[in-house]
């Protein structure tokens, strides 16, 4: 009974909820936003925002991808001791990720795809801009 009880969407919310009350769950993170994170979250939205209304595609489909990770990362669930996801960090994933298609193209069998490694590299240089100097 007690466990067909605790099944209930109320129930569960009322333990979740008490023991963030009790201490057994950390509410946030420890560690606060990483300065830098502000002004170049606001840069990439201008950006973005601009993209869009001058009809460019390709940097508007860049930048948008961007902020999509950095709300996925915000949405899901964070560990105990975990740093809140920074913008700064999703642009640096975004760079490796993007470096390291554009080496596979230029090593792919039997004929390299330089086109697509061009364009690659040219996504990593825009997205080396946005990042603080």
């Amino acid at each position: 009974m007690f466990v067909q009880t605790l099944r209930t969407a109320s129930w569960r919310r009322l333990l979740h909820t008490s023991r963030i009350a009790l201490g057994d769950v950390p509410a946030r993170p420890p560690s606060g936003p990483n300065p830098l994170d502000e002004p170049t979250l606001a840069n990439v939205k201008q950006k973005w925002k601009q993209a869009r209304l001058a009809k460019d595609s390709e940097l508007a489909t860049l930048l948008g991808g961007i902020l999509t990770d950095l709300q996925y990362a915000q949405k899901t669930k964070m560990q105990p001791n975990q740093k809140p996801p920074s913008i700064i960090k999703m642009i640096q994933k975004g760079i490796k990720k993007r470096t390291d298609a554009a080496k596979v193209f230029r090593q792919a069998k039997p004929a390299p795809r330089v086109d697509l490694a061009e364009k690659e590299e040219h996504e990593v240089r825009i997205l080396q801009d946005l990042l603080p100097k």
